[in-house]
């Protein structure tokens, strides 16, 4: 079991950072050079003098000026070796950006092509680098699927339905659900609102904002509220709000239970507003939330992708999601925090995502959180998908001294030392 927690999609790091590493490696080797010249230097002013030279062991002073040299040249290739590195690491989220543009958004991706020339033109080796790069992380990201027992009947099942063999099943869901599980910036969801009856459910003080990523979870509604929405009072007297957005509740479709599972398929195949969506904004309205407002986004499983297409749609100021076990996977901008939590064996996390973005997103604080041999229950990964589990593995990324972590620790506890008030209402949605 493996706690990884990193940057997200196949570029776990900054390039900008490994470029100010490298400067650093570069600037220490100089200096080691510029030493090395300095000792050479002494050598030849001591043996120079040949009464200095016979109480001094100028040979061991020259060997040390050539051990100086030696390793300033080493560091100094480390450093140009970094740079190449991170040129090639930035060619490869370039090129993961562009295609995630090109079909909605191509006037965006062309813009990219520039940069993207002009890193290839700087190293012949670097095309085949960044490809290397991209290919790893698409070989990695749909591992631990299909692996246990239940599930490869399952598979079974559906391989005799659908006459259809699994190897060839298995590339063509990938192939869409890259697509369909990657929902970028500024998109809307098509069609009108479906009809809902949203009610409140409580309204009541919280003693104190979420100030760890587990806390931001134990807000999750359960019991008959499906949406909870804390509406925060800062000491300026402006208000914030954060909405914490449950999971599919039942399986059938058509009923009164808004989270089911045909608001799955509209929000993940048809990308139209879902009756859990639209009862999502309706809860946010009667909170409190005025377009433009603040407001942050908590979600679990059909609650992250409702989380996600909130985050997109620009109608509301969003500063940070945190997406857990959802079925997609937000494109947000530089200004805007992602934490994503993701186990490689849940099948609708993992699988319906398919790894999510190869292209970093969000801010640099943003985050991918993963736990790998997550399910409990070993006969099924599904069981990878289970509230219990994402909990298990937020408190263990709570415990690890992960910078990310700590900085985010530090900016909520920031936020919550700021808040003079917090009151939580949770709401329950009907289909009329």
């Amino acid at each position: 079991m493996t706690l990884e927690i990193t940057g997200g999609g196949a570029i776990a790091v900054d390039p900008n950072q490994m470029r100010a590493v490298a400067d650093r490696m570069g600037a220490t080797a100089a200096r080691l050079s510029a030493a090395a010249d300095d000792l050479r230097r002494a050598h030849h002013a001591l043996s120079s003098a040949w009464s200095a030279g016979r109480r001094v062991a100028a040979g061991g002073l020259w060997a040390t000026a050539q051990h100086v040299a030696e390793d300033g040249d080493e560091l100094g290739d480390d450093a140009r070796g970094t740079a190449i590195m991170a040129d090639a690491f930035e060619l490869a989220d370039l090129r993961s950006e562009q295609q995630l543009l090109a079909v909605e958004r191509p006037l965006e991706a062309e813009l990219l092509q520039g940069r993207i020339d002009q890193l290839v033109a700087s190293y012949p080796a670097l095309d085949g680098m960044a490809l290397q790069l991209t290919a790893a992380w698409e070989r990695s990201s749909p591992e631990g699927m299909l692996d246990a027992p239940v599930d490869q009947i399952a598979a079974y099942l559906a391989d005799t339905a659908f006459h259809m063999p699994l190897w060839l099943l298995a590339p063509l869901l990938q192939r869409t659900t890259t697509g369909a599980g990657t929902i970028l910036n500024g998109t809307r969801l098509s069609g009108d609102a479906p009809p809902v009856v949203v009610r409140r459910v409580s309204t009541h003080p919280v003693d104190r904002a979420a100030t760890t990523l587990a806390q931001l979870t134990q807000r999750l509604p359960d019991g008959k509220a499906q949406v909870a929405v804390e509406k925060r009072t800062h000491a300026d007297g402006t208000t914030s709000f954060v909405a914490y957005i449950d999971g599919t509740r039942t399986v059938r479709s058509g009923g009164e239970e808004p989270w089911d599972s045909g608001s799955n398929w509209d929000l993940y195949i048809d990308r139209e507003q879902s009756a859990s969506y639209a009862a999502t904004m309706e809860a946010l309205r009667q909170a409190g939330a005025e377009p433009g407002a603040r407001v942050d986004l908590v979600g679990y499983s059909q609650g992250g992708a409702i989380a996600a297409a909130v985050a997109v749609s620009g109608v509301y100021t969003t500063s940070r999601v945190m997406t857990v076990g959802s079925p997609t996977v937000p494109v947000l901008d530089a200004e805007q925090t992602l934490i994503r939590v993701v186990h490689p064996d849940d099948p609708v996390g993992s699988g319906l995502t398919s790894g999510g973005p190869a292209a970093s997103i969000g801010s640099p604080d943003s985050m991918t959180i993963s736990r790998d041999d997550a399910a409990s229950w070993k006969a099924s990964t599904f069981g990878a998908h289970m509230r219990d589990a994402y909990d298990e593995t937020l408190a263990l990324a709570d415990e690890s001294g992960d910078t990310r972590v700590d900085r985010m620790h530090e900016t909520l506890r920031s936020e919550a030392d700021d808040i003079v008030s917090v009151e939580r209402t949770e709401f329950h949605a009907t289909r009329p």
